[in-house]
Protein backbone atom coordinates (compact mmCIF):
# COMPACT_ATOMS: atom_id res chain seq x y z
CA UNK A 1 0.00 0.00 0.00
CA UNK A 2 1.27 3.16 -0.88
CA UNK A 3 1.44 6.92 0.74
CA UNK A 4 -2.03 7.64 -1.21
CA UNK A 5 -3.63 4.55 -0.46
CA UNK A 6 -2.70 4.78 3.31
CA UNK A 7 -3.97 8.17 3.18
CA UNK A 8 -7.17 7.88 1.71
CA UNK A 9 -7.89 4.84 4.23
CA UNK A 10 -6.97 6.99 7.06
CA UNK A 11 -9.97 9.63 5.93
CA UNK A 12 -12.37 6.49 5.93
CA UNK A 13 -11.39 6.22 9.84
CA UNK A 14 -12.13 8.17 12.87
CA UNK A 15 -9.82 10.99 13.38
CA UNK A 16 -7.64 10.04 16.43
CA UNK A 17 -7.20 6.29 16.98
CA UNK A 18 -5.72 5.85 20.32
CA UNK A 19 -2.34 4.22 20.89
CA UNK A 20 -3.25 1.09 21.82
CA UNK A 21 -2.51 -2.16 20.72
CA UNK A 22 -6.05 -2.70 19.97
CA UNK A 23 -8.45 -0.23 18.24
CA UNK A 24 -12.15 -1.19 18.22
CA UNK A 25 -14.16 0.65 15.40
CA UNK A 26 -17.69 0.69 14.32
CA UNK A 27 -17.03 -2.34 11.93
CA UNK A 28 -13.55 -2.66 12.34
CA UNK A 29 -10.87 -4.03 14.99
CA UNK A 30 -7.42 -2.81 13.98
CA UNK A 31 -4.61 -4.64 15.99
CA UNK A 32 -1.17 -3.13 16.23
CA UNK A 33 1.98 -4.53 17.53
CA UNK A 34 -0.08 -7.16 19.88
CA UNK A 35 1.66 -9.78 21.54
CA UNK A 36 -0.42 -13.01 22.89
CA UNK A 37 1.69 -14.68 25.14
CA UNK A 38 -0.67 -17.88 24.90
CA UNK A 39 1.01 -21.59 23.97
CA UNK A 40 -2.14 -22.87 22.89
CA UNK A 41 -2.59 -20.45 20.45
CA UNK A 42 0.78 -19.80 18.78
CA UNK A 43 0.69 -23.95 18.36
CA UNK A 44 -2.27 -23.72 16.86
CA UNK A 45 -1.15 -21.15 14.37
CA UNK A 46 2.58 -22.86 14.15
CA UNK A 47 0.69 -25.90 12.24
CA UNK A 48 -1.10 -23.69 9.47
CA UNK A 49 0.55 -22.18 6.70
CA UNK A 50 2.39 -18.81 7.10
CA UNK A 51 0.07 -17.12 3.99
CA UNK A 52 -3.15 -18.85 6.32
CA UNK A 53 -2.43 -17.91 9.80
CA UNK A 54 -4.11 -14.59 9.47
CA UNK A 55 -7.20 -15.95 8.32
CA UNK A 56 -6.83 -18.55 10.59
CA UNK A 57 -6.87 -16.20 13.37
CA UNK A 58 -9.71 -14.37 12.47
CA UNK A 59 -12.18 -17.28 12.08
CA UNK A 60 -10.67 -18.65 15.22
CA UNK A 61 -11.90 -15.18 16.54
CA UNK A 62 -15.32 -15.91 15.33
CA UNK A 63 -15.63 -19.41 16.35
CA UNK A 64 -14.91 -17.98 19.88
CA UNK A 65 -16.60 -14.95 20.19
CA UNK A 66 -19.90 -16.95 18.63
CA UNK A 67 -19.41 -19.16 21.39
CA UNK A 68 -18.89 -17.02 24.17
CA UNK A 69 -21.59 -15.03 23.01
CA UNK A 70 -23.78 -18.05 23.36
CA UNK A 71 -22.35 -18.52 26.57
CA UNK A 72 -23.56 -15.65 27.87
CA UNK A 73 -26.84 -15.65 26.19
CA UNK A 74 -27.63 -19.52 28.10
CA UNK A 75 -26.24 -17.93 31.54
CA UNK A 76 -29.17 -15.20 31.21
CA UNK A 77 -31.93 -17.57 30.76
Amino acid sequence: MDAADMQMNDSLEPAAIPERPLAVLATTVRIHDLTIERPAIAAYLDHIAPDKQEIALVHALEVGITELAARRERFRK
